[in-house]
């Protein structure tokens, strides 16, 4: 049967001026209704209409600007028509019809709402008759929607969530609802600093929606996959902002930690973010300061038998905390012996030693002095010119400047470095790093400063040249591992959260960067000192990662035990040295996929498993019966001006890649074969074309042991 889009040649012959060419007369309405009444199915109802009211081909692109030339003399014509006709549902369902392929233009779903016409289509979710067509037209608008109509569709999740529950045996009720809800809900719940909508989203019952979307992912439906695919858009999106309503219905939280062990990459990046921003809100602030005073306090009280013999056998020279007190008791020393003969030298090359060795090697104190009048304690700078002793660095820098001893260029650099990143001026540490690497690319600590720059690529790409200097002290290796940790693992979930088609750049780039935060992690917890104050969020990251990129994990974890016993100790260790573990939302959300793994993996592990059947399955081809009862043969289809078609899947959503395992060969070839950093903007050897590298730093590097299968070295 011939779709709306059919009646273009037979309206050629109509007139265009608008007076004449639009909408039948009030005398005629008995004539077309009575053809309506007798019609069979959506499809040829509507037909009826737009012949009737002479309306263009809403198929094309064309026909739709035609509309929206004359929209309001035609909108105005149907209005009376439809208001003359408000008892005959299937009239007004097959008008709604109409509007819906109208609102695919921009332009014209805008005007149709601004005429009220969510008014026209909230009743006839209630009409049996209607339902279907109501919602297609929701489902419609809220994909072609812009923000403002989204929102005001999301004022009605309350009537969509009971008409699932009304009907969960009807598939198209089922489909349609969710995709309208999670098209509306993204609206009222975007935003990084605080909701789109706060109004909205308060009067929204968010936990009505979770349950609703819960239930539905538990049953099988023949468009499964389309129905996940927009369920999981909500319970991924919503949690930042609707952390409350997550944690008032905590089977919405199993529901993300079982997500983290989905077959498909995107999906189970997406439900670790969503996991993540859970916390967000609430989140406590990571330590950063550090009183060496509290620590010297701790171990006067004296440190736990069992954390004492865990930093013997790891080496207690070798432990953060020895190497903390013995660098401030140096540094201290050192400026009681300037304060004696102002040699800025020697003070500036004890300090460039210290900076190597511990995170808190300039302790930021000054000299006092008591008034011998009044018995107070005062700042004296003992005649130097400076006051604060982290105000000494530049003027050590400077000594060792102007001393020129060979081989000392560094030690100066590590002084103005250190001295700007305590100051919190970052960007200029970068810059003076990035110019000490000109001269001397093996130090590791130039790297080191550049990791603590707001670029994640910047600071990844850092950590992994400067792991692979000659030039590198404990210290600055482990801060390098961690930085890597941080920003790859930050870099890869954003990355897959963009949904990227599975095999494209982004993806396996996302995978890449996720596997090299959970290998940098492991040779973190493998290597670093146990009292280590990072070692703590390491093992969040590790613990996260794991479940998310390891092939097997038991219900009860027992794969990740020794990591979990690590970080039981490393909180032990931050309490005792008087620095309460916070609860950041990194912390937060370990613990989360840590408590409810085996129940969430015990409750949706089946759904998951359907979803990605779902993928690997060929849609299956409605009926011609059905797709003419629903219209989607008119609705999913948009004829382009050179006649081709354009393709939008159920209410014009883009189709969702399926899933692919993935090729940890072609992973590889997203890292840099010197340094490891992740990357898709590696440069290929020219010789073999199979090694890539960051820049021609990293292929010179590598050279001495590439030349040897180098087809190109002969």
């Amino acid at each position: 049967m011939p779709g709306p889009g059919s009646r273009a040649k037979k309206s050629k012959g109509h007139k265009s001026n608008a007076s004449t060419a639009w909408g039948p007369q009030q005398t005629n309405d008995a004539v077309y209704i009575a053809e309506i009444d007798n019609a069979e199915g959506w499809n040829m109802v509507v037909d009826i209409l737009c012949d009737s009211f002479k309306l263009p081909d809403l198929t094309t692109r064309s026909g739709l600007k035609k509309v929206h030339a004359n929209f309001n003399d035609i909108f105005n014509r149907i209005d009376k028509v439809y208001q003359r006709n408000l008892d005959n549902f299937k009239f007004r369902g097959a008008i709604v019809g109409i509007y819906t392929k109208m609102c695919v233009d921009s332009l014209l779903r805008n005007k149709l709402f601004d005429k009220g016409i969510l008014d026209m289509i909230i009743p006839l979710l209630d009409v049996d008759d209607t339902r279907h067509m109501a919602l297609r037209f929701l489902g419609t608008i809220t994909h072609h929607g812009g923000a403002k109509v989204r929102i005001e569709i999301a004022k009605h999740s309350a009537v969509l969530c009971k008409l699932i529950r009304a009907f969960p045996d009807d598939d198209k009720v089922v489909e349609l609802s969710v995709i309208t809800l999670a098209h509306a809900i993204w609206a009222v719940v975007e935003g990084d600093s605080k909701p789109a909508n706060p109004a909205v989203l308060k009067a929204i019952d968010l936990v009505d929606v979770l349950k609703t979307l819960l239930d539905v992912v538990k049953r099988p439906y023949p468009r499964f996959k389309v129905i996940f695919d927009h369920a999981i858009e909500v319970l991924t999106n919503a949690p930042l902002h609707g952390s409350s309503a997550f944690k008032a219905y905590p089977a919405s939280i199993r529901f993300l930690v079982a997500g983290l062990r989905c077959k498909d990459w995107v999906t189970r990046s997406a439900c670790l973010a969503g996991l993540i921003n859970l916390y967000v809100v609430e989140a406590e602030e990571d330590e950063r300061l550090h009183d060496p005073m509290a620590l010297i306090s701790a171990f006067q009280r004296g440190v736990p038998g069992h954390l004492q013999d865990i930093m013997m056998d790891y080496g207690l020279m070798r432990c953060d905390t020895y190497l903390t007190l013995q660098c401030t008791n140096e540094f201290q020393k050192a400026m009681m012996q300037c304060g004696r003969d102002h040699d800025f030298y020697a003070l500036g090359k004890k300090q460039a030693e210290l900076i190597l060795k511990t995170e808190f090697s300039v302790a930021d104190g000054c000299f006092e002095a008591v008034d011998p009048v009044t018995g107070r304690k005062t700042v004296d700078s003992l005649g130097m010119p400076f006051t604060m002793w982290s105000d000494s660095l530049p003027h050590g820098a400077k000594a060792i400047r102007k001393a020129n001893k060979p081989g000392e260029e560094d030690l100066a650099d590590f002084l103005d470095i250190k001295w700007l990143i305590m100051k919190q001026r970052v960007p200029d540490a970068v810059f003076l790093a990035k110019k000490s690497i000109e001269r001397n690319p093996e130090q590791a600590y130039f790297y080191y400063a550049i990791t603590l720059s707001a670029d994640p690529a910047q600071c990844l790409k850092a950590a992994k040249k400067g792991l692979k200097c000659k030039q590198i002290t404990p210290f600055v290796k482990y801060q390098l591992l961690q930085r890597g940790v941080y920003n790859a693992g930050e870099m890869g979930i954003r990355m897959l959260r963009e949904n990227p088609d599975v095999g494209d750049t982004k993806w396996e780039e996302g995978i890449a960067f996720l596997m090299s935060a959970l290998d940098d992690a492991k040779a973190y917890l493998d290597g670093a000192p146990p009292d280590n104050r990072h070692i703590k969020n390491i093992c969040y990251w590790y613990v996260l990662l794991s479940m998310l990129v390891k092939e097997d994990i038991s219900p009860d974890l027992r794969e990740l035990k020794v990591n979990l016993d690590k970080l039981k100790t490393a909180e032990e260790f931050s309490t005792v040295f008087g620095t309460p573990t916070p609860k950041t939302y990194l912390r937060l959300a370990q613990q989360a996929a840590v408590k409810h793994y085996a129940a969430a993996i015990k409750e949706y592990s089946r759904p998951f498993n359907e979803y990605e059947l779902a993928k690997g399955r060929v849609a299956e081809t409605p009926s011609a019966v059905k797709l003419e009862d629903d219209l989607e043969a008119w609705l999913e289809k948009m004829t382009l001006e050179d006649g081709t078609e354009e393709h939008n899947g159920p209410c014009g959503a883009a189709p969702h890649a399926h899933s692919k395992k993935v090729d940890y060969n072609n992973v590889t070839l997203y890292r840099c074969s010197w340094c490891g950093n992740p990357s898709a903007a590696l440069k290929k050897c020219s010789g073999c074309t199979k090694t890539r590298y960051c820049d021609h730093a990293c292929q010179k590097a590598h050279w001495a042991a590439h030349k040897k299968v180098c087809k190109n070295s002969a």
